[in-house]
């Protein structure tokens, strides 16, 4: 049941997260939070993509934590901070005009 819960709200959770920290970091922090917010994440999922490359044949069970992290957590994250972030700047920019 845990794996059930974990595979339905991950990424629901995550995706609002992410939303709320592109927005804070676009609109308040400023862009280059905003960029280190998506370089950070982005460094994360290179983490796991090179840790789910180095999984040799006859050990794919390994992989099934890397791959739920990464396709779960940190690219709904990053989409959804990229987003937050363009929202939150083009907010930002409407309030100092």
């Amino acid at each position: 049941m845990v794996d059930i819960a974990t595979f339905a709200y991950l990424p629901l959770i995550t995706l609002v997260l992410g939303s709320v920290a592109g927005f804070v970091a676009g609109r308040w922090i400023g862009m280059k939070g905003l960029l280190w917010l998506i370089g950070l994440t982005s460094a994360l999922g290179l983490v796991l993509i090179v840790m789910l490359a180095g999984i040799g044949t006859g050990e794919e069970e390994q992989a099934f934590g890397p791959f739920v992290w990464l396709t779960g957590a940190v690219l709904p994250f990053l989409f959804a901070a990229i987003m937050g972030g363009v929202g939150g700047r083009s907010l930002a920019a409407r309030a100092n005009a």
